[in-house]
């Protein structure tokens, strides 16, 4: 009994202890009087016996600081920096080790412990003593409390208690001093996110925002090393956009691709990577790339993806640190974090650039479309004031009359082409298929291009098979596409020089090479020239005419053929080559050349229906050259009663006319009993596939594109009325 009431009054010291102590730690008050102040309580509970609180690092690898009131400041700095581990450097390291208390009842005599700290013991009168581990979250020790008595012996149980007290209030002050720290981090991480974030939101120089993210990242991870890359999917390599802390080797070394086991691996799987440890990359050992990093004291790695909205990968976020195992997952996560917003400013950036240089081209093109319409109107308008002032002279008139059909066929097919560009963007350029003639595609591309190859002197050399190689295609636009083609070499071959054009058959396909002693192509702009809006030379001054369009028009028509088109040049100068290789559909011999040629047409009774004066004689005038019976009419209510009066046998109907549409027109025409026999063939401005289809639907029997050319109007007529 007595001995129990000896105890008693220490054990309510103990709880007044564990009181005060709970209270010291919930005030606030620093890590380092709460711990001292353990070791004064030990001091009260257990007289002439003393304590120490010894930490562990954050990775459990060494000893890092001491806190004591009953030993001098040297010998907490004689125990920083041991190592914590199998060693057994002392009774500290090994609980902090095992997660369990660990004694000593005599530090001379036992020889278990290293020698150091052994003396390091005896030098301070610890004769024995007894470490309890101070147990963090996950029951891992961060740190121990460490009791030591002044003679060899055993601890008691009293000595256990007040132990195990002093190592669990340890672990309460160092969790909470880690969770502030903690929270300040992610605080400061915080902050260093909203000021990016704040800055990334108005304009800025890329590169400095780019700058200021990787710093961001660094600081929050505790490195000051780091590097931004930009993806290239073309090369599909990694080049460095901005770098922070890297020496010049290294830079130069990954300037243009980075390091497989790291940023090459994370791009690979386009995901988060963490290199723990180089200096184990023992399969590395020896190359260039492990000793460039290893000269930077780089020992771990982290690289985040750059990622876009649509999964592209766009670059990395590559920090490195002194030391092995990386960042925190904290840090990590953080990292990710800015890492999306790297991917938001590279993206946004690079939209940006694209949209910049479509700006650009659509401001040059714009400028060159002025250029290009002003120079088939200038000749137009001089050539038909040739004609009012030398009516009497004949071969003026004809030469006259030979310029502005040049010149209204290159209007034309402007216009075409940037119809056909605008179907192209938006997928609705459809193809009308049927068997071909191969050499009469080619043949008539070559009539349409032969008053400039005339007219600038070239030599053309044609070379064909004899029997017709049939292909399936849309005959109007091959005849553009070998048009194209033929137009850019007149173009860009001086005058005088040669053209050539061949055309070879094997059993598959169908091959046309159009050849010239021109220009020629730089190296550099072989692959760009089937761009939209790219022309190999655009300086006003010595540009050759066009938009830029025609070879980019090539390109997707013959590809929707099933075909393909290359360009090959030996440089400037060195001329150009140009091969369009078609399918071809059967044997080329079954169609004969006759089955092609241009249908003759009987005369018929026509009238012709536009607003516009002009276009409406000047068709009439053309079908009665050709031996029709024409009238006109300028309206809606006009042609109803013209056909009223005497029904046609063809009616040409504008769409597009003010008060009653060419619809309404036909709708009534259909209405009435001598509309039933009438053919109605619609003439628009409008080209597109649903144009076309409104009409039929609408009553008409077939529908044109102004202008209509005389042979295409001649066979429709020979085809619906023949």
């Amino acid at each position: 009994m007595a001995q129990e009431s000896s105890c008693a009054p220490s054990t309510k010291n103990l709880d007044q202890e564990q009181r005060q102590a709970l209270l010291m730690i919930a005030s606030g008050a620093p890590m380092e009087h709460c711990l001292d102040a353990l070791t004064d309580a030990v001091g009260r509970l257990l007289p002439g016996t003393r304590a120490c609180v010894l930490l562990a690092n954050e990775d459990r690898s060494a000893m890092s600081e001491g806190y004591s009131s009953h030993f001098p400041p040297t010998f907490a700095n004689s125990i920083r920096g041991l190592p914590i581990g199998e060693a057994l450097i002392g009774t500290c390291g090994a609980a902090i080790f095992q997660g369990h208390p660990v004694g000593c009842p005599d530090v001379e005599h036992s020889t278990e412990w290293s020698p150091q700290w052994r003396s390091l013991c005896l030098s301070n009168d610890i004769r024995a003593c007894y470490s309890h581990p101070a147990l963090g979250a996950g029951g891992k020790a961060v740190g121990s409390f460490f009791l030591c008595l002044s003679e060899a012996r055993e601890p008691n149980a009293w000595e256990r208690k007040v132990a195990e007290f002093g190592a669990l209030a340890t672990s309460i002050v160092v969790e909470r001093e880690r969770a502030a720290a903690q929270m300040r981090k992610e605080m400061l991480a915080l902050a260093r996110l909203q000021e990016v974030s704040v800055q990334l939101v108005g304009p800025g120089e890329p590169h400095l925002l780019f700058r200021k993210i990787l710093a961001a990242a660094a600081d929050i991870s505790g490195t000051d090393k780091g590097n931004i890359q930009v993806f290239d999917p073309v090369k599909r390599n990694l080049r460095i956009l901005v770098h922070q802390g890297l020496g010049e080797r290294f830079v130069d070394h990954f300037s243009e691709d980075g390091w497989d086991p790291s940023c090459g691996e994370a791009a690979s799987k386009v995901e988060q990577l963490v290199l723990p440890d180089v200096a184990k990359l023992e399969h590395l050992h020896g190359t260039t790339g492990l000793e460039v990093v290893l000269e930077e004291q780089i020992r771990s790695i982290q690289c985040t993806p750059l990622v876009s909205r649509d999964g592209r990968l766009l670059g990395m976020l590559n920090n490195h640190y002194p030391w092995p195992g990386g960042p925190s997952p904290t840090a990590l996560r953080y990292i990710d974090l800015l890492a999306r917003q790297a991917a938001e400013l590279l993206e946004r950036h690079q939209i940006e650039t694209v949209l910049e240089s479509e700006r650009s081209h659509k401001d040059q093109f714009l400028a060159m479309l002025a250029h290009e319409l002003r120079n088939p109107l200038a000749p137009l308008q001089n050539m038909l004031e040739v004609q009012k002032r030398a009516e009497d002279d004949k071969a003026l008139c004809r030469r006259a009359r030979d310029v502005m059909e040049r010149q209204v066929h290159q209007l034309i097919r402007l216009v075409d082409d940037l119809l056909d560009v605008s179907r192209i963007s938006r997928g609705k350029l459809e193809l009308r298929l049927e068997s071909l003639s191969l050499q009469k595609v080619v043949q008539d591309a070559l009539e349409v291009c032969l008053p400039a190859i005339e007219q600038h002197g070239h030599q053309l050399k044609v070379t064909s098979p004899d029997d017709p190689i049939i292909v399936l295609g849309d005959a109007a636009r091959l005849t553009q596409v070998f048009g194209n083609v033929l137009a850019n070499a007149c173009k860009y071959t001086p005058k005088g020089g040669d053209i050539a054009l061949g055309i070879e058959v094997t059993q598959t396909e169908a091959r046309v090479l159009v050849k010239d002693n021109g220009s020629g192509i730089p190296h550099d702009e072989i692959g760009k020239i089937f761009d939209m809006f790219t022309q190999v030379d655009s300086s006003l001054e010595r540009s050759q005419g066009g938009l830029g369009i025609g070879l980019m028009l090539v390109k997707k028509i013959v590809e929707m053929h099933g075909g393909k088109v290359q360009a090959h040049s030996e440089g400037l100068g060195q001329g150009s080559e140009f091969l369009i290789t078609l399918p071809i559909a059967q044997p080329y011999s079954v169609l004969s050349r006759d089955t092609l040629s241009a249908p003759s047409v009987k005369p018929r009774s026509i009238v012709v229906v536009d607003d516009n004066k002009d276009a409406a004689q000047s068709l009439q005038t053309l079908l009665t050259l050709e031996g029709h019976e024409t009238r006109t009419a300028f309206g809606g209510i006009e042609a109803l009663a013209i056909c009223e009066d005497r029904p046609p046998d063809v009616i040409l109907m504008d769409i597009g006319m003010p008060g009653m549409s060419g619809y309404e027109v036909c709708r009534q025409i259909r209405a009435r009993e001598w509309g039933q026999q009438v053919t109605v063939i619609a003439l628009s401005g409008w080209s597109q596939d649903q144009n076309r289809q409104i009409c039929e639907r609408g009553g008409f029997d077939a529908h044109l594109v102004k202008p209509v050319q005389l042979e295409t109007l001649n066979r429709l007529l020979s085809n619906l009325l023949d």
